[in-house]
């Protein structure tokens, strides 16, 4: 189990090519390795695989997402990057580099997530499979409404709801329906029902799923 959650990119890697009641935005992942040999051909990717929009800049260290703990927040995020221009692309890479050398963090295995960045967000958190204390059976939403996500990036949210984990489909409230069926596929994906997952959901009423 510990092989599927190597780092956050490769774990949204897998899930986008499995998942159907969520949604994954679209991922450009490099080593810290291969940035420092040649950050001008990364960046000339970055621009051709992100044409429109902005992008966030995101960790995935190695020691970041595991079974034991997902430490959300524990390295730099930076939102609202133009992938076309350069100058800024290059600092919000370096940035999320530098957080992970300031951790005490030096692998150059570790890898940097280019992500294409949601719109129209109405609502962001994080749901907790178990409740995070004792490990009893309820879903957990920590969760804050409106169009930013830093209360997720930095592992913060104000709201909370528990959903019993038994609780049948038709009962669950109709605002959590769709959140509380795209986690239960992913915790069949894994095989594994102890997970704490960032999410948003947007105008559309997409699921949106971040780590």
């Amino acid at each position: 189990m510990n092989q599927i959650f190597t780092s956050k990119a490769n774990t949204l890697m897998l899930l986008q090519k499995k998942v159907k009641n969520s949604k994954i935005e679209k991922i450009f992942h490099f080593k810290v390795k291969e940035w420092f040999e040649n950050d001008k051909k990364l960046l000339g990717k970055i621009s051709a695989t992100f044409k429109t929009g902005s992008v966030v800049v995101r960790s995935s260290a190695l020691d970041e997402d595991s079974l034991d703990s997902s430490e959300a927040g524990k390295y730099q995020s930076i939102l609202d990057v133009n992938p076309n221009n350069k100058r800024k692309l290059k600092n919000g890479i370096n940035s999320v580099i530098k957080s992970y050398y300031q951790k005490g963090n030096s692998v150059e295995e570790n890898q940097i997530l280019i992500q294409a960045q949601s719109q129209q967000i109405v609502i962001s958190g994080v749901v907790f499979t178990k409740t995070p204390e004792l490990g009893r059976p309820y879903y957990v939403i920590n969760y804050e409404q409106g169009q930013s996500t830093t209360g997720v990036t930095q592992g913060l949210a104000g709201q909370v709801v528990k959903i019993f984990r038994n609780t049948p489909q038709k009962n669950i409230p109709e605002k959590w329906r769709s959140l509380i069926k795209s986690i239960k596929e992913i915790e069949s994906i894994f095989s594994f029902n102890s997970l704490d997952i960032e999410f948003a959901i947007n105008k559309k009423q997409e699921i949106l799923i971040f780590q």
